[in-house]
């Protein structure tokens, strides 16, 4: 049974971690001192958003909503992968490994202390709590991995909201899954007002490792989305964990006072479908057209590729966007060359979606 959840559409719910409230309200205040640097570099570097009406070079776009095929990833060599967790760092092998769509990461991630057994619930991760929505794979399935990071005052559950229902039933269905972390374990720098922190990002190269021993995922399908907060640390992981990020979806995010961090594989600039609404109005606590618009100029100035869903609203999440998210992320796995949307958005995504 699927658990309710409240409506985080907005960052202001009724769920609330009370004992990081004092924390929370620090960051928010020492935010409003900060804001103002990223307002003068923002307004430097590209920061007009575009909201037309068709992306250049292609045809017109319909705003139906997008599911598309289920993707299988290609077949798996050798039998289901099971036995115990892998102790140690990071593994890397040079450039990459070519394979049907996409490169294979870089850098995969290990894990640290023995795993979970992955199943669909409430499990544990490094002593960090995570929301899981998983398959249970054939021999020959790899399915992909989806992080979620919810809002300011939202839950894991919001990742059915930002992803859809139909999202998640398909990558369950093809052996993979959703993570949703549920706290922050405090480490590192914060990556927004409190909320979360670069150290959860040890917490998700946990649920990836134990996936990739447990599930046999696709790891040129390993991708992330959030809201506000989240989106924020959507951004963040794109750089810190470019080494197997395929591509990322941050709903109201983008570059912030608190910087970009620095790129873990600088050869891979993850694709981003960058969802905002309108300046002046996408706001709390800062102005987050503005930090989208930043974020979409320095990927641009890395030779990536992103395309700018301005929904013209307020600090939301727009409805009828959740299927296209789900097919930017499959039309871009690790590395994927040539860009399939160099040349215009596919028909169904929403018309104010286009490239910037």
């Amino acid at each position: 049974m699927r658990p309710s959840f409240p409506d985080p559409s907005r960052d202001c719910g009724t769920w609330f971690d009370r004992p990081r409230a004092a924390r929370l309200l620090a960051a928010r205040i020492s935010l409003f001192c900060a804001v103002a640097v990223t307002a003068a570099c923002s307004s430097s570097s590209s920061s007009a958003v575009q909201t037309g009406t068709g992306g250049s070079g292609g045809g017109a776009q319909t705003g139906g909503a997008l599911v598309g095929g289920a993707q299988t990833g290609g077949a798996l060599v050798g039998g289901a992968q099971t036995g115990g967790a892998l102790v140690g760092g990071a593994q890397t092998s040079a450039g990459g490994t070519t394979s049907a769509g996409g490169l294979e990461p870089t850098t995969l991630p290990t894990a640290q202390e023995a795993c979970p057994t992955i199943t669909s619930g409430n499990l544990t991760f490094l002593g960090e709590p995570v929301t899981i929505w998983a398959g249970t794979p054939t021999a020959a399935q790899r399915g992909p991995v989806v992080i979620y990071w919810f809002a300011t005052m939202s839950s894991p559950q919001e990742a059915v909201k930002g992803l859809g229902q139909a999202a998640i039933d398909e990558i369950t269905a093809q052996g993979g899954l959703v993570a949703a972390p549920g706290a922050t374990n405090g480490k590192g720098t914060n990556t927004g007002d409190g909320v979360w922190y670069t150290g959860d990002f040890e917490t998700t190269d946990e649920v990836i490792a134990c996936a990739i021993a447990q599930l046999h995922i696709d790891t040129k399908r390993i991708y992330a989305s959030g809201f506000s907060a989240g989106g924020l640390q959507t951004t963040r992981m794109s750089y810190d964990r470019s080494g197997y990020l395929a591509s990322v979806v941050p709903y109201s995010g983008g570059i912030s006072a608190w910087g970009t961090g620095t790129a873990q594989d600088p050869s891979n600039v993850p694709p981003a479908m960058v969802i905002h609404g309108a300046p002046g109005s996408d706001t709390f606590i800062m102005d987050f057209a503005q930090a989208s618009a930043s974020y979409e100029a320095d990927i641009k100035k890395r030779g990536g590729f992103s395309i700018d869903c301005n929904h013209g609203g307020g600090h939301m999440m727009p409805s009828g966007i959740a299927p296209s998210v789900w097919q930017f992320m499959k039309d871009h796995p690790y590395k994927i060359s040539p860009e399939p949307y160099a040349s215009g958005i596919p028909a169904g995504f929403p018309t104010y979606c286009t490239l910037p």
